[in-house]
C-alpha cells in the first residue's frame, strides 16, 4: 500500500530501522521519509537514534489549525497515545502519508481513521519481494529485532509471517 506523499515513521519504526540499518532500501521504496518533530523532541529517544532520524528523515511539524484540532481530538479519543504518536498520526492523516508503525494503539487509530499504515514484518516481506534480501536474511533480521532490540512480536504473528514468507 503506497501513499501519494511519502511515509512517516513513528518511534517504533525509527528504532526498528536503526537496528536493521536498511535506510537506502526504505528510501528507495517509500520516499520521501518523514518523522514528526515531536518524535525528535521526545526525551525517550536515545541520542544515536535521534541522530539517525536527522540523517535519514525529514522532520515535520504540525502547522495548521486543523492539524492542532485533530491533535486535541486524538488526545480525547485515545488518552494513552503519546504526543509524539498523536503528531505522527495527525501528519499521516492530513498529509496523506503512509504511517510506518508496530505500535498496536497507533495501528488501531490508523484503522479507525482510514490512515494507510505498514508494519515492520510487511516491510521485511517487501525486501524479499523486491529482491533486496532473501527469506533467510529477513528471518534473521526479525530475530535480530526480537533478540537485540527487545521487540515483542506475538508468536502466532511470527509463525504466520514465517509461513507466508515460505510460500
Amino acid at each position: 500500500m503506497l501513499s501519494r506523499n511519502g511515509t512517516i515513521l513513528d518511534a517504533t519504526a525509527l528504532i526498528d530501522f536503526r537496528y536493521l540499518d536498511e535506510w537506502e532500501w526504505l528510501q528507495r521504496h517509500y520516499q520521501p521519509l518523514y518523522i514528526a518533530q515531536e518524535v525528535l523532541d521526545s526525551d525517550h529517544l536515545e541520542q544515536s537514534t535521534r541522530e539517525t532520524a536527522k540523517k535519514y528523515l525529514i522532520p515535520l511539524p504540525l502547522e495548521t489549525e486543523e492539524m492542532f484540532a485533530s491533535f486535541l481530538e486524538l488526545g480525547n479519543k485515545a488518552p494513552l497515545l503519546s504526543e509524539a504518536d498523536r503528531s505522527t498520526l495527525v501528519l499521516a492523516r492530513h498529509q496523506l502519508l503512509l504511517c510506518a508503525s508496530d505500535d498496536n494503539l497507533v495501528v488501531k487509530i490508523c484503522k479507525e481513521y482510514g490512515i494507510a499504515y505498514i508494519r515492520t514484518l510487511r516491510l521485511l516481506t517487501e525486501m524479499v519481494q523486491t529482491g533486496h534480501k532473501s527469506k533467510i536474511e529477513v528471518k534473521r533480521m526479525a530475530e535480530l529485532l526480537i533478540q537485540k532490540r527487545g521487540k515483542h512480536i506475538r508468536s502466532s504473528i511470527l509463525t504466520n509471517w514465517y509461513n507466508e514468507l515460505g510460500k
